[in-house]
Order: C-alpha cells, then structure tokens, then sequence
C-alpha cells in the first residue's frame, strides 16, 4: 500500500516516483490476453510491417494504465484521479525500456478540493517523451 500523500505536503515541481517495463514478448501476450484486443499490429510483425511501422507495437490501453499507474502509485488510496488526458506521439515498439514519470506542476483549491496538476509521461529510449499526459487529482487534506 502507498503511503499517503496529503495536499499540504505536496512542492510543486516534485517529481512522482518512476518505473520501466520492458515491452517484449512476454509482456504482448500478457496485455493481449488481459484487454482482449486482438489487432495484429500489436502481436504479429508482418502486419505491423504491412502498416508501414518497423515492429509490433504498445497498445494505447496499456500504455494509458501504465502512465495512470505513476499517479495512483502516488497519490494513495484516498487520492482520486479527477482528469486525464494522454496522447501519442510516437510508436512504442517490442524491445523498448519504457520508462514512466510524472511531476507536479501546480496545486489550487476550488470549492473546497484540493487539486494537484500533474505532468506525467511515457518515454522510449529512441524518441524521448512518447506519451504526454496531463492530470489533476484530488487529495486529502490535513486540515480538512
């Protein structure tokens, strides 16, 4: 279990805390079998060749858990994520280190929440930055 972050405590600035995945075979079945998204751009190469990408790729739905991931790691369970929102950029292939961080980028109240935005993103040792985020999550408060 995370420990609890609370409004008052947070700098922004602040880095959250990061992790890797390595996407390789394992991890394609593994998400295939879980989301049952069977595109075959995401498993088999001749297709994503065919598509004109260089190899298999990362599905957008495991991609988006992975960066929700660095927030809720975070935020504790009495954190709520209230908005996000991601994009891709650029393909996240088979072999990738993918690398997953986040930082706060500013913090307000508004009708009594206690809202932290956040930056998070992936990245792929080619491109850099392959998913920007951007999030807001409500935190508990000290004082209430």
């Amino acid at each position: 279990m995370a420990k609890q972050v609370y409004y008052e405590d947070v700098k922004v600035g602040e880095d959250l805390p990061s992790f890797f995945v390595d996407y390789d075979p394992l991890r394609i079945v593994l998400q295939v079998s879980g989301s049952q998204d069977y595109n075959p751009g995401h498993h088999n190469v001749e297709v994503a060749r065919g598509d004109g990408r260089p190899d298999v790729f990362a599905q957008n739905s495991f991609l988006l858990s992975l960066c929700t991931r660095v927030v809720t790691d975070w935020c504790g369970d009495e954190g709520w994520l209230k908005k996000f929102r991601m994009e891709m950029r650029r393909v996240n292939l088979i072999g990738d280190r993918l690398t997953f961080k986040g930082k706060v980028t500013g913090k307000h109240i508004e009708d009594g929440q206690h809202i932290v935005d956040l930056e998070v993103w992936g990245e792929n040792p080619r491109d850099g930055v392959s998913v920007p985020c951007r999030g807001e999550v409500l935190l508990p408060s000290k004082t209430k």
